[in-house]
Formats: C-alpha cells, structure tokens, sequence
C-alpha cells in the first residue's frame, strides 16, 4: 500500500494548480511517437533515468494550402530520489487561419513491482494561446473576424514497463476552460476527451539486430477509433534504426533515426497517403532530433538502448 501511495500522492497535489481546457479536441498525431512519448503521455518520463530533449517538426499533406504544421519541443529529467521525473513540453500548431502556442508542464512517479518491472503515473497541465485569424479569409464579410483566447489543460497518464516491453494508457484532455477569450465569457464545458493505448515489446532477431514491434491506439467519441501499427529494427553496431508503420484509413509510414554521437539522435519520416481524397499532395513530413544527457547513476536496467 505504501508503494501505491508513493505513486499518487505527489499528482495529488499538482491537481490544484491544473489548468481546465485543450489545445483542439484531438491531439497532434506523431509518426516518431515512440522517441517523443511525452507529447502522448506523461508516464512516459518514468521509462530511464536518462533525461532528454527532442524537438519534432511536423508538416502534414505537403502541397495543400493551409494544412496543418505542428512543432513541438519536450525535456524530462529524473530527481534525485530516481523515482520521480519532471518533464515540460512546448507546442506550436498551425491549421489553416488557425493557430496555438502551449506550454505544459508534467511530473511522473514510478514504484517497483518486481525485480525488473515497474509502475509508472503521471500528470500534466498547461495552458496556451488561441488565435483564428478569421478576417484575413475576407475583407468584407463582418461574420469572420478574429477569435483569440487563453485555454489550459491537465492530463493524466499510467505505464507499465520492464527491460522488454511497454504498456501505457493516456487521457491527454479532461475538461475545457477557456481562461480569458475575446468573444466570450469564461466558462467550464463538456469535452470529448483523447483515450490512447500504448505497447510496444522488444527482442534479438540476432546477434546484431533488434526488433521492436509497437501499437497506438487512440479512441474519441463520436471518431472512428484509429490505430498505428509499426515495426522498428535497431541496428546497434550502427546506430541506426528503420522502420515500417501502418496509420488505420490514413497513411503509410516510413521512418530511420540515426546516432550522430552518443548523446544526439536524429530522425525523420514521411508519411504515404492511402486516402484518395489526399492524392493531389506530397505526404507528410516528420523530423526529430533527441539529445540524451550524460548518465547520473546506475540505470535500473542492464542496457539503456530503450530504442
């Protein structure tokens, strides 16, 4: 019992300082999600005791105007009492006239179970600046003007993990406020909130080669539930890994991340449209670059490749 109270008692108290609101009603999508976890769930700080920085750029059905462009920025790193971590996450996103800048902030706590496993929560809460730059779609129509508010966030997240696998389960949204808006007045409302799955599992097809099949899940009411399904090979002599996905109804993907050094890892995907609504563009693009710092102490697994 004092285990699981280790584990929520610090969320407990962020709770009170949590923001109320989202970003949009679904989140971002990202082909590289298993190297920027943080972006999906805020358990995912817990996995090493390694901290981190990724920056992802992420430009969507290249050649149609408008479309979506999502950059983020996320960092973690893990106390010293090696149980909990801290983690913050910057995101700039563009759709159309539309546009959003946030910043959250995340803190995870893990207990041990096992030898080898572990159990991880997390929590997460932010808040972000919302412009509709409407007036510029036309000069003379009074309807479409500018729309801007301030909105907030909180999320929760839960991860199970040992040295082969990982199971994850997210909320990233769970209720809308906006905290200051232009047009309307500040108010609490219903959400359709984003529910995500994770897994993925690790193993040697042989001496030099590793497999790391994986799975995301993610299910909003009243949207058809979407998943990904991708198969990584590391190649650990060259630092280098490929990898194939699947994007339920949406895309095809392929991806590499390779070593520049031992602390820097670079990456990049692209997308192959399968919706023939899509097929007057050129797919979508994806890159990545992760900093790992320095190890502090022992990891609690015998390698920290958790590629």
């Amino acid at each position: 019992m004092k285990k699981y109270l280790a584990l929520i008692y610090p969320i407990i108290c962020l709770i009170p300082l949590a923001g109320f609101s989202q970003l949009r009603v679904q989140r971002a999508l990202f082909s590289q999600y298993q190297f920027n976890g943080l972006a999906v769930n805020p358990a995912f700080s817990s996995l090493d005791q390694q901290g981190r920085i990724t920056a992802l750029t992420r430009n969507q059905w290249v050649g149609f105007e408008g479309a979506p462009q999502t950059q983020t920025l996320t960092a973690y790193t893990t106390l010293p009492n090696e149980k909990t971590s801290l983690g913050g996450m910057f995101v700039h996103d563009r759709v159309g006239v539309e546009s959003e800048q946030a910043f959250f902030l995340s803190l995870a706590q893990r207990v041990q179970l096992t030898d080898n496993s572990h159990l991880a929560a997390g929590f997460t809460s932010g808040i972000g600046y919302y412009l509709g730059n409407y007036g510029s779609l036309t000069d003379q129509d009074p309807v479409f003007v500018n729309q801007s508010s301030w909105r907030a966030n909180v999320g929760l997240g839960l991860m199970y993990f040992n040295d082969r696998w990982e199971l994850g389960f997210s909320v990233p949204y769970l209720a809308k406020f906006n905290v200051g808006a232009n047009n309307s007045t500040t108010s609490l409302s219903a959400l359709r909130s984003d529910f995500y799955l994770t897994a993925n599992y690790r193993f040697n097809a042989n001496y030099f080669i590793k497999l790391k099949p994986s799975l995301l899940v993610k299910y909003t009411a009243g949207v058809p539930l979407q998943y990904d399904i991708n198969m990584n090979a590391y190649f650990e002599e060259k630092g280098l890994s490929l990898g194939l996905g699947y994007r339920s109804q949406a895309a095809v993907t392929a991806m590499f991340q390779v070593k520049l050094n031992q602390r820097m890892q670079l990456g990049y995907a692209h997308d192959f449209m399968t919706d023939i609504s899509l097929k007057h563009q050129m797919g979508t693009h994806e890159v990545m670059l992760n900093y790992r710092f320095k190890k502090a102490r022992k990891s609690y697994y015998d390698s920290d490749e958790r590629f």
